[in-house]
């Protein structure tokens, strides 16, 4: 998989130094369950997509504002960091008029209390609320140097069982 998204590990362990810079506790959180990795064409969207959907299942493709935002299952989750197994990738088309480098753009990591809760009990941390306002998957995001973390509170194999 590292030929396809490059280092997950290091996007990882990137991520849990953002956790403990934050003091975010462990036990708050269930399992880091979701990379999401940009390209930045279409034509890159596609050679990925194919690549990835020869490593693992393509579950669903899903147009979310404006654009298609393909989701992969894996068969064997990739191991990474503090005992946490990733299954799937997200694999988001380029947004019209934004610009990103094609690389590992954040992690998500599944809160164990309701995202409300979380969100109350990490106040005084500085997260982007603008995902909140998803109905299906709503989200924090912590940034970092390195990497961005996002918060949800439903494991990706729900949230793209509510999409369908």
């Amino acid at each position: 998989m590292k030929n396809i998204i490059g280092n997950y590990e290091e996007a990882i362990l990137n991520a849990e130094a953002l956790l403990r810079e934050h003091t975010i506790l462990p036990i708050d959180l269930i399992q880091c369950d979701t990379i999401c990795y940009r390209v930045e064409t279409n034509e890159r969207y596609e050679e990925v997509k194919q690549q990835l959907g020869q490593k693992a299942l393509l579950l669903n493709e899903v147009e979310i504002n404006g654009r298609l935002i393909a989701s992969f299952g894996l068969e064997e989750p990739l191991e990474a960091g503090t005992q946490h197994s990733i299954s799937y990738i997200e694999l988001p088309q380029p947004k019209p008029g934004s610009e990103y480098s094609e690389g590992i753009d954040h992690v998500q990591f599944v809160t164990r209390l309701p995202l409300s809760q979380f969100h109350i009990k990490y106040q005084q941390l500085p997260f982007e609320t603008k995902g909140l306002a998803s109905e299906l998957n709503p989200l924090l995001k912590l940034e970092g140097d390195d990497v961005s973390v996002k918060f949800h509170d439903k494991h990706m194999g729900a949230v793209i069982a509510l999409e369908e």
